[in-house]
């Protein structure tokens, strides 16, 4: 009697396992299925090169045209430097304060963010640029950048289960702008220093701008470590509060 009881308990969980096992494999193949969807847009579909763009700013005192001459020249990371040092000046920073932040998108003006994202999508035919990476994240998931930016709070489910839901995400919007590096001594991975980053316009769609920069009290030390790809997504969520899309 004993015996057939546990031939049935063994059955019955060999069962739910191979389900559990489906069930994940399922959802990993969709996850690759929804990254391949969004790596196989085509967003060069339109003619950015003649784009119109208009050097205004809402800060007195700025001046686009180095940026401008930069991205025109090919100088990518001449061009995404002077982008970040941009941010921060009409971010209207107080003394003491370093360098861009997960905070600074609230006070960058929505003017300024339009002109700057302009600026990348004219000058590299719609490869790069604020609005090229919000497409790219929003194909991956509709509601990605509350995915990524929601408070504790307004989170549902388990905690753990989102967290890794967050990585996921994260991880594979790393991997279609080409920020992505894996770890080689397990399944992670983690985002490029910035001097590993590809400033080329054969980089992949999105990969620039960074909108990472820490002024010159940290001399050039910031540029040998990951790139701080908390702070992106926060400005891809402000073009939304903006208006500005492709």
């Amino acid at each position: 009697m004993w015996i057939l009881i546990l031939i049935v308990l063994a059955v019955v969980v060999y069962f739910a396992m191979s389900q559990a096992s489906s069930s994940n494999q399922s959802s990993k193949a969709s996850s690759r299925t929804q990254a391949s969807k969004a790596s196989s847009q085509n967003y060069s579909q339109v003619d950015y090169s003649n784009l119109e763009v208009s050097l205004e700013s809402d800060v007195p005192g700025q001046d686009y045209t180095r940026l401008r001459d930069l991205l025109a020249e090919g100088k990518w990371r001449e061009a995404d430097e002077e982008t970040g040092k941009i941010i921060f000046n009409v971010g209207n920073y107080t003394y003491g304060e370093h360098g861009i932040t997960t905070a600074t998108h609230e006070t960058t003006p929505c003017k300024d963010l339009s002109t700057i994202d302009r600026l990348w999508l004219k000058y590299s035919n719609g490869r790069f640029g604020f609005s090229v990476q919000r497409r790219i994240i929003l194909g991956i998931q509709e509601d990605a950048l509350f995915t990524l930016l929601c408070k504790p709070s307004e989170r549902k489910g388990n905690s753990l289960e989102e967290m890794n839901k967050r990585i996921e995400l994260q991880n594979t919007f790393h991997k279609l702008i080409g920020w992505y590096i894996p770890h080689p001594k397990d399944d992670g991975g983690d985002v490029k220093k910035y001097n590993d980053l590809t400033f080329s316009i054969h980089a992949p769609y999105g990969h620039l701008p960074t909108a990472y920069w820490e002024n010159g009290e940290y001399g050039e030390s910031w540029k040998t470590k990951n790139v701080n790809s908390f702070i992106l997504p926060h400005f891809l969520n402000r073009l939304s509060s903006c208006g500005i899309a492709l």
